[in-house]
């Protein structure tokens, strides 16, 4: 097939760089003709549709994750990996998602939207307690205030941002494709949360298998994840984020949900279907026979 691989952009930049590299290199095995498009040095909205079998999104964040590219490609009517338009458009958007996910009974984190002036002016919930963007991915952004913490010292805009309550826990990712679990992982590291440094820079962030998990908190896992999916009719691969508490009775609770995972070397689905007998390039052979249906 003839396939323009979607990269770059200006969110979450150097990330989608690692994906598309990866991906690439994964496409041509399999005998596929690839073209690369950085969006942000070429047009894409003016690109000719002519001889395009299939768009690879290896894009992250912004307009490659927020339905604004899944909508150039729906004007294109060319077949495209990932989520539509308002799959995409509602899963980044952090608030919208956690209404639509409560809808559905998914255990979400309390939470508020606020301002960061706002909040040096009155605290909105007892410390500690997570800020993050609504609209972000890849950890950016993310601070937990701790009980020592300086917001003076935190450099952020006025823009308004989603204040979480602090949950403790096991950091566990879950693998949806093909509206089926693919399988999880469980993130150990050295930082307070698995931030950009512990996903993307150290050697010392591990991935497992997820032992220490009652069948309760494992089946909770999987139907939460398969329903947010679902309910926000995603399509293609999704990754679910959740902490799970220590005490086995008490339900994991969903961060989010990603539409458009990465695929670079040190990301989680490529880690979870190797866990489970799938390698690289059968997944991209998964995630584009998708796309297709």
């Amino acid at each position: 097939m003839n396939i323009v691989l979607l990269f770059g952009g200006y969110t979450e930049r150097d990330v989608s760089i690692m994906s598309a590299k990866e991906v690439e290199s994964s496409l041509k095995r399999l005998g596929h003709k690839v073209t690369k498009i950085d969006i942000s040095k070429e047009d894409f909205c003016h690109y000719s549709e002519n001889n395009i079998d299939l768009i690879f999104n290896s894009l992250h964040g912004g307009i490659g994750e927020n339905g604004i590219i899944q909508s150039v490609c729906e004007l294109k009517s060319i077949p495209y990996t990932g989520s539509a338009v308002l799959a995409s458009a509602i899963a980044m958007n952090k608030v919208l998602a956690k209404k639509v996910f409560n809808s559905m009974n998914i255990n979400t984190a309390n939470s508020l939207v606020s301002n960061i002036n706002d909040i040096k002016k009155n605290e909105p919930m007892e410390r500690p307690y997570v800020i993050k963007p609504i609209d972000g991915g890849s950890s950016l952004g993310v601070n937990i205030i701790k009980k020592d913490s300086n917001l003076d010292r935190l450099e952020l805009s006025d823009k308004n941002i989603l204040v979480e309550t602090y949950v403790a826990g096991k950091e566990i990712a879950v693998a949806i494709i093909e509206n089926h679990i693919l399988g999880m992982i469980e993130i150990q590291h050295d930082e307070i949360f698995y931030d950009y440094k512990s996903k993307y820079k150290s050697s010392r962030t591990k991935y497992v298998i997820p032992k220490n998990i009652g069948a309760y908190q494992k089946e909770l896992l999987e139907s939460f994840s398969l329903s947010a999916h679902k309910i926000l009719g995603c399509k293609g691969v999704t990754r679910a984020d959740f902490i799970v508490p220590d005490e086995p009775s008490i339900q994991p609770v969903l961060l989010e949900i990603n539409t458009l995972p990465g695929l670079t070397k040190h990301s989680l689905v490529p880690k979870i279907a190797q866990n489970n007998g799938i390698n690289f390039d059968d997944l991209i052979s998964m995630i584009i026979k998708d796309a297709l249906i």
